[in-house]
């Protein structure tokens, strides 16, 4: 892998271009060796589930009507 690129006969704005152009590609690799893969799962809390599944709000004659 070259260390160098030959610049040489490029004009200065060319050559100020490819910089910040090198600098981007070497932020974007940076960023994605941080970033997890995106096809893993990420594993967060397990919160418990009420199995009856019921919605909307319930009168307290409706959750004791068994007694």
């Amino acid at each position: 892998m070259a260390d160098t690129i030959d610049v040489r006969d490029l004009p200065e704005d060319d050559v100020q271009f490819l910089e910040r152009w090198v600098e981007r590609l070497r932020t974007k690799a940076r960023r994605e060796r941080r970033q997890p893969d995106k096809t893993e799962k990420k594993e967060g809390p397990v919160f418990a589930v009420w199995p009856l599944g019921v919605k909307g709000k319930l009168t307290r004659e409706e959750i004791y009507d068994y007694l």
